[in-house]
């Protein structure tokens, strides 16, 4: 079958979204830019998508659309045929293990290490968002560890859990009761599954989001995209206990202004900044 690479360099906000419509698409995996190449401006990323040639022309006229949609400013499209490749190897190549903050390591489940003194979290890549490689899941991983490592965490809920990679370190990390949601259910399906395979089925895991939750936790975390953030924050304030935590994630440092005003009785206890992106420790003010 002859394949070509659909090569898309957008803004870096709408990279997620328009990554998660190339694989629905029909591309077995998504890459960003090489890393023998020059990086793309600031504010700026580059995706790279094989798909087959005789499906290529469906697939940039719905591509067209989405990045309509996406409102990704002044994004640029090219199609190159490419020689016959390893793919697969290729993907794996891209995914190996993360080892974040001091005690947890995010791993495919064809490299999974030794890794004494750390939690292992084996999570294969796939369609729900969350393997480690991203600046957002690295920040909230580390944030979680920090939170939960200075005591008093008894409950935590993960908003959109994607893999259920957050999820799964919260419960590995030990705190006695945690709940994910996500809207998709093909999330779901994924997050059961990682849960199972990294003994987090203590986890109670839920479909919906936040406005549904009637309890209160300790810590919450929602790795969300910032228009999210700000449409969910009276459900995620309600979610936090008077003396919890939240943490937010998926916003762009240019966007912490905006999304920090959508929670007017909350002060940053701390930021953290990768690549553009911004996670943010809230608590209550005073």
């Amino acid at each position: 079958m002859a394949w070509v690479a659909v090569r898309v360099e957008l803004a870096e906000a709408a990279a997620e979204t328009v990554a998660a419509f190339l694989v629905e698409a029909g591309a077995p995996a998504v890459l960003t830019a090489a890393s023998d190449e020059p990086p793309p401006p600031p504010g700026r990323a580059r995706l790279e998508a094989h798909v087959p040639a005789a499906e290529a022309p469906r697939i940039l006229a719905a591509l067209a659309d989405e990045l309509a949609a996406a409102t990704a400013a002044a994004p640029t499209v090219a199609v190159a045929p490419v020689p016959a490749v390893d793919w697969e190897a290729v993907f794996r190549r891209h995914h190996v293990p993360t080892a974040i903050g001091a005690r947890l390591l995010v791993a495919p489940p064809w490299d999974i290490p030794d890794a004494p003194g750390r939690h292992v979290l084996v999570i294969a890549p796939g369609m729900a968002f969350g393997t480690g490689q991203h600046p957002t899941t690295r920040a909230c991983l580390e944030e979680i560890e920090a939170v939960v490592g200075r005591g008093g965490i008894e409950s935590a809920l993960d908003v959109g859990t994607g893999s259920g990679v957050l999820a799964a370190a919260l419960a590995r990390l030990g705190v006695p009761r945690v709940v994910a949601l996500d809207v998709d259910p093909a999330a779901i399906a994924v997050a059961r599954e990682n849960l199972r395979q990294n003994a987090a089925e203590g986890v109670l895991l839920l479909a919906g989001g936040p406005t549904a939750v009637r309890a209160r936790f300790t810590l919450v975390v929602a790795n969300l995209l910032a228009q999210a953030l700000i449409a969910e924050a009276p459900a995620l304030v309600a979610a936090v206990a008077d003396a919890g935590h939240l943490v937010v994630s998926g916003l762009l440092a240019s966007q912490v202004p905006a999304v920090l005003a959508a929670y007017p009785g909350f002060r940053v206890a701390r930021e953290r900044c990768e690549a553009s992106w911004a996670t943010l420790r809230l608590v209550r003010a005073g």
